[in-house]
């Protein structure tokens, strides 16, 4: 009967956290925020720290390929895919590794709101590097020159959208982490009440 009540448990944590990876899916492809403004980063970036590389690695990728299959994807399809995804299966690692060397017992949910939020600007900083580089080497309008002042330009036109995927994680993840530790806590009180109750009766 334990087994049952665990795995139960276990089932409603794993939905819980798997919900930013459902409104990354719905924001590409139900409702838009705008240019660039998108949930799949603070969702891989959550994900991170709530289950493992595993299950952060194959949620993104399922959200990319499944959406794409809705909105269509580019020829920069190489470069989107994986600049979601390398961060996707090292995100886990360096949060685990990062965050263990750290222990700080006062205001210990701040710092670890800031922390995750910190590591999602770094993702979109290196998804934007990645990306652009992508635009600007199979560009086939001849928007840029093939040389490092295309290539440069091709940074410049791109910080809008930059601006607007640090936006997104500056707002979203610590969104996404406060509530996701709030409501954590409360199915852990109503599971300790639940428990003490048992025992009362028993």
């Amino acid at each position: 009967m334990s087994k049952l009540k665990t795995k139960n448990q276990n089932t409603i944590y794993y939905i819980l956290y798997t919900i930013p990876f459902i409104l990354a899916f719905l924001e590409r492809t139900v409702f838009d925020l705008g240019p660039n403004v998108e949930l799949l980063t603070s969702a891989m970036i959550l994900s991170a720290f709530t289950l493992n590389r595993k299950w952060t690695f194959a949620l993104t990728f399922l959200v990319i390929a499944l959406s794409d299959r809705v909105i269509g994807n580019s020829k920069i399809l190489l470069f989107t895919w994986s600049g979601f995804l390398i961060p996707a299966f090292f995100s886990s690692s360096v949060v685990k590794t990062l965050y263990s060397k750290f222990d700080i017992q006062h205001s210990r949910k701040i710092f670890t709101g800031a922390f995750l939020t910190t590591l999602g600007i770094s993702v979109n900083i290196l998804f934007y590097l990645w990306t652009n580089f992508g635009v600007w080497l199979l560009d086939s309008f001849g928007m840029y020159t093939k040389d490092l002042k295309g290539l440069i330009l091709c940074y410049i036109n791109g910080l809008p959208f930059l601006k607007n995927e640090v936006f997104s994680s500056l707002l979203f993840i610590p969104i996404g982490y406060f509530v996701i530790e709030a409501v954590t806590k409360i199915l852990r009180n109503l599971n300790l009440n639940k428990n003490s109750r048992f025992q009362e009766s028993s």
